[in-house]
């Protein structure tokens, strides 16, 4: 089997494997189980791998250095090139994110990308609700390169049959602490079960001269993974129970079918799939850059990946390898990854840092300060909606309320006790001011609780959140969410803020049935939720405050937005919604402050359209809180 490597159905699999993960990156909605290349790449390097270290029992100690110094010769140059190059560029672009840049690059050249990943991230998902992160896919490499390093040295101690034994029990711890938990995902010891398949599959090819795939067992996992591109979402529970492992079997079987002169492994060693898969590695590492950085369509961002792939194949990778244009290339390459390595290390320390909890807070409190002068005219200007207690809202009443005008008829200010404890819940908007409000919560003491997620209305049950996806401003874009929304409030809290546009944004269609529901449908969906979160602040003795939702920006250069913004109609629905919420409640108040922060882009900047930018110190968000909520939270009070 010394060929195997150059068997072209191998080739023909590891291009539709990059070519499924490229379509997923590119269009997530057309195949939401794309992230399934990646273990079919798990799987055909634990073959590939434990094909080259045990081939006829030559695989000693002296020969280590051997393999590790193929693996660096073939994996180094393209990935070095790819953080270089994209640092070079944020350098140029983007220097507010270039510190955070550089830490991840940093974490990608050290192959801990994956560990680093679950130390700073909320999972797989955050991957796609966060700032750009042109490095976010490298974390693959990094489990890969961690496995090329100990998978060697458990055949070499033990021999193969008994580092299956070992890797077995790698396996089962992997399995045991991270079954079920979204972290699996990164886990190196839980995803090496991709790998050891592979790996078995070696040993079986190896040591059974007459081991073949029948035909229709390679037909039945062809359906799986077929079924799981078009099917199963990464968010899905079931990828972490079981659906990991299932995958890996199916990529065995078919690996080990491809070994076979069939004519389906005729079709799948095509020309174009082998060109495909023969790049795989630089496509996979150029796709996702240019997805994140290049502000143009996803098909321009593509076939720039393939033009700089085949640069990369012929002008940096082959020649690299083949050792033809540098004659120490392992040395060149050492010192090149460790000057690499330095230099990000310099710009971690000289790159902008992001504004701390304390420049926030000094910025809060000088803003803070200049309007105690106006306080007495802010109030007059913010209309508080929290009427006496009328009947109950209904989900029949709340979809017949009459739009919101912008002046409500009653202005009050809210009472909590000294160093109040405040929680901040709801989608993105929540989470982007939470900076601004911890700055807040310094000044007047207290403590606050940051509950936001992106796309992220605060009372979905988790339930619901499993049967639910959310559409992008009515594209056909769908996402399914692995983390609830919803937090309990207990009796700590004196001040809860709510902050749920996304109901307001996003569209929902049930999973199991297919049943869509549009807003204001919508509201029907948060109607009891929202019942329970007035109940449970209620109980609590805490103050319940929801702000209005105010319209994107309608600037040109809100692309993703388009024709597709949110109708004024549909804000204006909600915030009757929550109006009449208020109207219920002697607890539950309305911070009307959707047309000001409209009326005012300087007062109130939102550089994408949407979001207030706390985390710069200029920002629209401190300005929010001083202008919306400090006036209006008086401490100490009846």
């Amino acid at each position: 089997m010394d060929s195997v490597s150059r068997i072209s159905a191998l080739d023909g699999i590891r291009g539709l494997s990059v070519l499924v993960v490229v379509i997923y990156h590119a269009w997530p909605s057309t195949l939401p189980g794309g992230w399934i290349g990646v273990s079919v790449f798990f799987t055909l390097s634990g073959f590939l791998i434990t094909q080259i270290v045990d081939r006829d029992h030559k695989f000693t100690r002296a020969s280590m250095a051997s393999f590790w110094g193929g693996r660096a010769r073939r994996l180094l140059p393209a990935v070095l090139a790819t953080i270089t190059a994209t640092v070079i560029v944020i350098a140029i672009t983007d220097q507010d994110i270039l510190r955070d840049v550089s830490e991840e690059g940093l974490a990608a050249t050290l192959y801990i990308h994956n560990w680093w990943s679950l130390s700073e991230t909320g999972g797989y998902w955050e991957i796609f609700n966060s700032d750009p992160r042109p490095f976010a896919h490298l974390w693959s490499l990094s489990i890969e390169e961690q496995v090329y390093l100990f998978w060697p040295l458990l055949v070499v101690v033990f021999g193969l049959r008994r580092a299956l034994m070992a890797g077995g029990v790698v396996i089962a711890i992997g399995l045991s602490l991270w079954w079920g938990n979204a972290d699996a995902y990164f886990s190196t010891p839980f995803r090496f079960a991709e790998v050891f398949v592979g790996a078995l599959l070696a040993y079986l090819v190896k040591n059974y001269s007459d081991f073949k795939v029948p035909g229709p067992l390679a037909g039945i996992a062809a359906g799986v993974l077929i079924w799981g591109v078009f099917v199963l979402g990464e968010s899905d529970p079931f990828v972490t129970k079981g659906a990991l492992l299932l995958i890996g079997v199916a990529s065995m079987i078919i690996t080990g079918y491809a070994l076979r002169e069939t004519k389906a492994n005729l079709f799948v060693g095509c020309l174009p799939l082998v060109w495909l898969g023969k790049r795989s590695y630089a496509i996979y590492l150029f796709h996702w850059p240019f997805l994140e950085l290049l502000d143009a369509s996803p098909f321009i961002a593509v076939a720039l990946t393939l033009v700089t792939a085949e640069i990369s194949h012929h002008v940096l990778e082959w020649p690299i390898r083949s050792g033809k244009r540098i004659s120490k290339p392992l040395l060149t390459l050492g010192s090149v990854s460790t000057g690499s390595a330095l230099a990000l290390v310099v710009v971690i320390f000289i790159a902008p840092r992001p504004a701390s909890q304390e420049q926030i807070s000094n910025a809060v409190a000088a803003v803070l300060v200049e309007t105690t002068t106006t306080t007495t005219s802010l109030l007059e200007e913010l209309p508080l909606a929290s009427p006496e207690p009328e009947e109950y809202l209904t989900t029949s009443s709340l979809l017949e309320t009459k739009p919101l005008e912008n002046n409500l008829e009653t202005q009050k200010s809210i009472y909590i006790s000294p160093s109040p404890k405040v929680a901040i819940m709801g989608d993105s908007i929540a989470q982007n001011l939470g900076p601004a409000l911890d700055g807040w919560i310094d000044v007047v003491g207290g403590e606050i609780g940051t509950y936001g997620f992106a796309l992220c209305s605060p009372v979905f049950t988790e339930e619901n959140y499993e049967s639910f996806t959310i559409t992008l401003w009515d594209q056909e874009n769908p996402h399914a969410f692995e983390q609830p929304c919803r937090r309990v409030i207990t009796p700590e809290y004196d001040l809860v803020l709510v902050f749920d546009h996304a109901s307001v944004f996003f569209d929902h269609t049930n999973i199991e049935t297919g049943e869509q529901y549009v807003f204001p449908e919508t509201l029907e969906l948060i109607a009891a939720p929202y019942r329970d979160l007035v109940e449970q602040t209620k109980s609590a003795d805490a103050s319940l405050v929801f702000f209005t939702a105010p319209q994107t920006e309608d600037r040109p250069d809100c692309l993703i937005m388009g024709e597709r913004r949110p109708y004024r109609e549909n804000l204006e629905t909600y915030n009757a919604f929550i109006t009449e919420i208020a109207n219920s409640e002697n607890h539950v108040f309305v911070f009307d402050t959707a047309l000001k922060v409209e009326n005012n882009p300087e007062r109130y900047p939102r550089p994408d359209c949407v979001h207030f930018e706390a985390f710069d110190i200029d920002s629209g968000a401190i300005n929010f809180v001083a202008d919306f909520i400090f006036p209006n939270i008086i401490l100490d009070g009846p």
